[in-house]
């Protein structure tokens, strides 16, 4: 009824009698409304916003006359608005009273962010190393209130990770929302390893092999990742394999990368060889002469590899080689290696000495004897090594041996041999028989028949059974011309029988006053 009303005020009396008249009464409303409101709380939407109405905010307002409308002075709300927000709720009611009250907004984002991943490959480095940003995973994540970090639960791999990992990109939003997302990080090691060679010697074995290995070759290669394996093209060397060999080590690390790299392998021979030698005995021919070829004195020659050559150091032999030999056999193998051993060569000479003999006529001397020494009987001797002796079985002869005597002339050569043959000494005496006897006197043992020896007889041929001897020089004075041994002749000797060098004879009778039994003594006048 506010505004104006035509009312009829009717009168009746106490008799009903009734009278009416109009009027206009004018109704006014000038009571506000009464504004009730309520805090509440609201959440951006996905696109980071959020309306509210003044019925939201509104918590009981009410006016006798009725509301006819209540208005907000905030109702849209953005990602600037999170937090607490005054708002005021104005309340009207339908005769234009009005109320406001205000009112707590709160404004919240709940909306986490939405991520947007992408599976990636990297490379390891030299160092085995690689690290990965949040960019390089972020596909292009978003949130209506903005992204204030992102974050990765891995970002350092090495050789440990490499194939496919799993990580996990989480996202906040500046409301601290927060949404994880995994990706594939597949972790590649395409960094060959670094191969380090050093040039080795090998020595050939006994057999003439060596065998190397990779750890040989290798001076320190190296892989971030680790090595897996190292191998060479060739570990087995022989003797064909002598000199420089070029041999490639390939290191594989653990990622299947390999590398290669070449290095020398020297090989050496250095194992000499084994020789087996024998002592061999050999005979001179005719001429006094032998060879011996290498097989003679070679047992066996072995080389590892092979023997190159053998050598002896004397072949030839003759008689002047002496009984035994010392022959150095050289066996060098094709490398070089050289050994040295003696084989003992005995030379035989077992030709013996052809002899030619003469024959040859001797006298027997005074005392009976002829000597004769092989020389005498010795014509020619033929011998491929020279003669060293003769004899004779019989050198001396006597009386008994008058006439022809068969002598046996022998020859030794320098090895023993020994050839033999006869000659004929016709033994002669051309003395006479001083007594007779029918013994001629070089072979009587009494030539003067006085019964004493000749062999002690003081005068062998003339009679002196006495055996005087004056001077007793060992002759008899029956042949002796100083019998007195005073150096002057018998003939001439005042005192032959009396030593008497001087010769004084006083009374010069011609005998000598040591033998003179007559002295005549003369007194000067």
């Amino acid at each position: 009824n506010v505004g104006e009303n035509t009312v009829v005020l009717t009168v009746e009396d106490n008799n009903g009698n009734k009278t009416s008249a109009e009027a206009t009464v004018i109704v006014e409303d000038k009571v506000a409304p009464v504004v009730l409101t309520q805090n509440i709380t609201v959440q951006l939407d996905a696109d980071g916003n959020a309306t509210i109405t003044p019925a939201m905010i509104d918590n009981g307002s009410s006016d006798a006359c009725g509301i006819s409308e209540m208005t907000l002075d905030n109702a849209i709300f953005d990602c600037s608005n999170v937090g607490e927000n005054t708002v005021v709720l104005t309340v009207e009611d339908n005769n234009g009273n009005k109320t406001s009250a205000e009112a707590t907004v709160t404004v919240e984002d709940n909306i986490a962010p939405v991520v947007v991943t992408k599976n990636i490959s990297v490379q390891l480095d030299d160092d085995g190393k690689v690290t990965i940003a949040t960019e390089d995973i972020d596909n292009g994540s978003s949130d209506a209130c903005g992204i204030s970090e992102m974050t990765l639960d891995i970002n350092i791999f090495d050789c440990s990770n490499v194939g496919e990992n799993t990580v996990v990109l989480t996202v906040e939003d500046n409301n601290g929302n927060t949404t994880s997302s995994e990706a594939i990080v597949t972790v590649e090691d395409n960094v060959a390893p670094v191969a380090v060679t050093q040039n080795i010697t090998v020595q050939l074995d006994a057999d003439g092999n060596a065998t190397i290995t990779p750890e040989d070759i290798d001076n320190g290669s190296s892989d971030a990742c680790g090595i897996s394996e190292m191998t060479l093209d060739n570990v087995i060397f022989d003797c064909s394999n002598v000199g420089e060999n070029t041999v490639v080590l390939t290191v594989e690390d653990n990622n299947g990368n390999t590398t290669s790299s070449e290095a020398i392998v020297t090989v050496e021979d250095n194992v000499a060889p084994v020789v087996l030698t024998k002592n061999i005995s050999v005979q001179l021919d005719d001429d006094g002469k032998v060879t011996i070829a290498t097989e003679d004195v070679v047992e066996s020659a072995t080389d590892n590899c092979a023997v190159g050559s053998i050598t002896l150091s004397e072949t030839r032999f003759d008689c002047a080689t002496g009984a035994t030999k010392d022959v150095t056999v050289t066996v060098t193998d094709v490398n070089g290696n050289i050994t040295t051993k003696v084989a003992t060569v005995t030379i035989l000479d077992e030709t013996a000495p052809v002899v030619i003999a003469k024959d040859i006529v001797v006298e027997l001397d005074e005392n009976g004897v002829a000597g004769i020494v092989a020389e005498d009987v010795y014509d020619e001797v033929f011998d491929n090594c020279g003669i060293a002796s003769m004899s004779l079985d019989v050198t001396s002869f006597g009386c008994d041996n008058e006439g022809m005597n068969f002598v046996l002339l022998s020859v030794t050569d320098h090895s023993g041999n020994v050839g033999t043959t006869e000659a004929v000494v016709e033994v002669r005496n051309s003395f006479g028989d001083n007594d007779s006897d029918g013994m001629k006197d070089n072979c009587d043992d009494d030539d003067d028949n006085d019964g004493i020896p000749d062999d002690v007889d003081n005068a062998p041929l003339v009679p002196n059974p006495d055996q005087t001897d004056t001077d007793g020089d060992g002759l008899g004075d029956i042949i002796d011309t100083d019998d007195d041994g005073d150096g002057i002749l018998d003939e001439d000797d005042n005192c032959p029988l009396t030593y008497n060098p001087g010769q004084e004879d006083i009374d010069k009778d011609g005998v000598g006053d040591v033998c003179d039994t007559t002295q005549i003594l003369v007194s000067e006048a």
